[in-house]
């Protein structure tokens, strides 16, 4: 389980789409020296700049476009650049097709008590005093009133919390993101779209861990809603600017401002959730990514931006099953 789920929003998971944010970056928070050891870090990061590139190996070619799951106008600049070789593909693949975001709805609507405790103690009496004040004042900050949340599961609270108070209001407006334009799109050409994991699986991942476990990645969610809200500002410029690697670092400073949350558990946490979220899932993809480049003459590939980065992104593992990487 997760703990910086503004993050997942943006650029791991397609879950319902938020509206964008404006005002600070979540740079204006942190020290020259942070400021250093990110800049450093990033250079350090494989592919850490770029969004659009291509994948070749054995006369066959792979095009991958990290995207964002958030709507934002600026999009449709990314599609047209990237609508030639969408037209020419006969398949595309995507971490969630719509029907699959259909299906996993229905199934929760289906099974409430995955999000809500429908039976037994709440989270007033399964928290010490503390902890559900601190999470009580933080879900009232964004407009949640507390007898709504006692009942939500901890992993579904914690994604509820991780909303920008900026963005909380248009987060029911049913737009998509990159992914969602892109799928539209190629129901209009006719493209195939596939998934690169079940929806099933995806879900198991969001409700993974103990109650304990849950509970902790509650806890390191819990930023002050100007910060939260100057985080998102800094996820989605630096994607436009294509800057995933450079966002991603960012989530590491948080631990600054959860005086309340063990250094030692942030570590923890945000490896987990880099294991799991990230590295666990990019391996898995690529096999799946081979066989429909085998399978197909032109495949277009796209997925949450944060999966391109690092020695465990899609890009890397690509290069090391011998494709030959380069940006487009």
């Amino acid at each position: 389980m997760s703990r910086l789920l503004a993050t997942i929003f943006a650029f791991v998971l397609p879950l319902p789409a938020l509206a964008l944010c404006n005002g600070d970056r979540f740079e204006t928070y942190l020290t020259p020296q942070d400021l250093v050891e990110i800049n450093e870090t990033v250079a350090a990061t494989p592919y850490a700049l770029g969004n659009y590139w291509q994948a070749q190996k054995d006369g066959h070619t792979v095009t991958i476009l990290g995207t964002m799951h958030l709507p934002d106008p600026r999009h449709a600049v990314t599609l047209d650049v990237a609508l030639p070789r969408l037209t020419a593909a006969d398949l595309l693949l995507v971490e969630a097709t719509q029907q699959d975001q259909a299906d996993m709805q229905t199934y929760m609507a289906q099974n409430p008590d995955m999000l809500v405790i429908t039976d037994g103690p709440t989270l007033p009496d399964l928290l010490d005093d503390a902890t559900w004040d601190t999470i009580r004042i933080a879900a009232e900050q964004r407009g949640l009133p507390g007898f709504m949340v006692a009942k939500m599961q901890p992993w579904f609270l914690a994604l509820t919390l991780s909303i920008p108070t900026c963005a909380a209001a248009e987060m029911m407006s049913g737009q998509g993101g990159l992914d969602a334009l892109l799928m539209d799109q190629a129901a209009t050409l006719d493209i195939p779209v596939a998934p690169l994991e079940s929806w099933q699986e995806m879900f198991a991942l969001l409700t993974s861990g103990t109650f304990d476990e849950q509970v902790d990645a509650l806890r390191m969610g819990l930023l002050e809603p100007d910060l939260a809200d100057a985080l998102m500002v800094t996820l989605v410029e630096d994607y436009f600017a294509g800057q995933t690697a450079h966002a991603w670092q960012m989530t590491y400073y948080t631990q600054h401002f959860l005086p309340d949350v063990d250094p030692a558990v942030f570590d923890e946490q945000m490896a987990m959730m880099e294991e799991m979220l990230l590295t666990q899932r990019n391996a898995n993809w690529i096999p799946v990514i081979e066989k429909a480049a085998l399978d197909h003459k032109n495949v277009f590939v796209a997925f949450g931006a944060a999966h391109l980065i690092g020695e465990n992104g899609v890009l890397r593992l690509l290069e090391t099953e011998g494709w030959t990487i380069s940006p487009l």
